[in-house]
């Protein structure tokens, strides 16, 4: 705890590299603050890194049948006469295209994947016939997050895999306006004109004190109540806009500012001395979560506020933006292997940052932003287009544009 900001221990510690030990018990001496030594550091050698990242990411060769004792789900497809190069090679562009991560797994024709609004899926292939290799057949599981954006998802990649051309992201999910919005304010309704209005402020006060006393909690399932109820209020799609404002202001230069300051931090701290039970898959996907929503809020503050001065006003006057929001922005698009879904939220509130604040511009260009965005731009163009675009953006504000 009394280490600074900038010292970050975690991306990609694991069991093994601890000697087969927890990470709670390493002692705190024989930690060493991790940098990102992967190909994504190395700009200097971006030539070599642009080819790896162009390689094919899902190499099959053969299929399993499906097993006797395996029912398929209803989302699944077969194709025929299609080889099994082709499809894989349609599915993974798929994935780039609409943004998901993924974590293949060529030797089980498996692939891992999470969308930007947190669901989770398997994709796998199998064979009709082991021998002939046709028809190849397609099967998506859900595993977690909602059903109606999974059959959404679905469809495209099963579309995808058969030929059809598939439209690229260009806005995340979240931003999107629902097909049940209303042109016009439920509260500017004739039939309401008499009703008492209540005060915004107080509202949106009394909603970040419930949203903090659910950050207050040990666990992680309430935690994540209290973001997601922080980012609804923070988000003009999901309350009223002017709400929405009001709350953006209240935690940049609000009462309750520093606490919720304090909270995020506590998230976006990459701890390596995570209890045991963190292993288990359930405890990983809330940490994970946590995480994810709370830059997603970030976003969404430096997003509104960026747009009638009060984020410039802050990050000249408050020490905070430049010593520990811009770092972590950045750690976060450095770690753009491990989530590029968290590294394209921390890119739009840099965008944010650097569009309207020359202080913020200068910090970031002397903590290395420039050769971060330009590695996870090369990384992103063939792997998720929502961060190729906004990593480029990004560049822009910078005064380095990409053709």
């Amino acid at each position: 705890m009394s280490q600074p900001a900038t010292l970050q221990f975690s991306v990609g510690l694991s069991s093994a590299e601890n000697g087969g030990k927890s990470a709670g018990t390493t002692p705190l001496s024989a930690i060493k603050p991790l940098t990102l030594t992967s190909k994504s550091r190395s700009i200097s050698e971006g030539v070599a890194v642009k080819r790896e990242w162009n390689e094919s990411n899902w190499k099959v060769s053969t299929l399993d049948q499906v097993p006797l004792d395996f029912p398929l789900e209803r989302t699944r497809r077969e194709i025929q006469n299609v080889p099994v190069a082709d499809i894989v090679s349609r599915i993974s562009n798929s994935l780039r295209l609409l943004s998901i991560e993924a974590e293949y797994d060529g030797e089980k024709g498996k692939v891992k994947c999470k969308t930007s609004d947190m669901v989770s899926f398997r994709i796998r292939l199998f064979a009709g016939d082991e021998s002939t290799q046709e028809p190849v057949i397609i099967e998506i599981q859900r595993r977690s997050g909602s059903p109606s954006c999974f059959m959404r998802v679905c469809k495209n990649i099963l579309d995808g895999a058969e030929g059809i051309e598939v439209q690229a992201e260009t806005v995340p999910a979240r931003k999107k306006m629902p097909p049940w919005m209303t042109k016009t304010p439920i509260s500017s309704m004739k039939c309401l004109d008499d009703v008492q209005k209540r005060d915004p402020h107080k509202e949106v006060n009394l909603g970040i004190r419930k949203s903090l006393d659910l950050l207050r909690s040990k666990d992680k399932d309430v935690n994540v109540l209290g973001l997601e109820n922080l980012c609804y209020m923070t988000d003009p799609l999901k309350t009223r806009p002017d709400m929405a404002i009001i709350s953006c202001k209240a935690i940049i230069v609000g009462e309750h500012s520093t606490e919720i300051r304090d909270e995020i931090g506590i998230l976006l701290q990459k701890d390596t001395f995570l209890p045991e039970e963190f292993e288990v898959n359930a405890i990983k996907d809330l940490f994970d979560k946590c995480r994810h929503l709370a830059i997603v809020l970030l976003t969404n503050v430096l997003a509104l506020t960026s747009q009638d001065g009060s984020l410039v006003d802050a990050v000249q006057n408050q020490k905070w933006f430049t010593e520990f929001l811009i770092p972590s922005l950045l750690d976060e698009v450095k770690s753009f292997e491990i989530s590029s879904h968290n590294a394209h939220e921390a890119a739009c509130g840099l965008t944010y940052l650097a569009t309207c604040s020359d202080i913020a511009r200068r910090v970031m260009e002397e903590n290395a932003a420039v050769e971060d965005l330009q590695s996870a731009n090369q990384f992103a163009v063939y792997n998720h287009e929502l961060l190729a675009s906004e990593t480029k953006r990004s560049l822009k504000a910078l005064g380095y544009p990409i053709e």
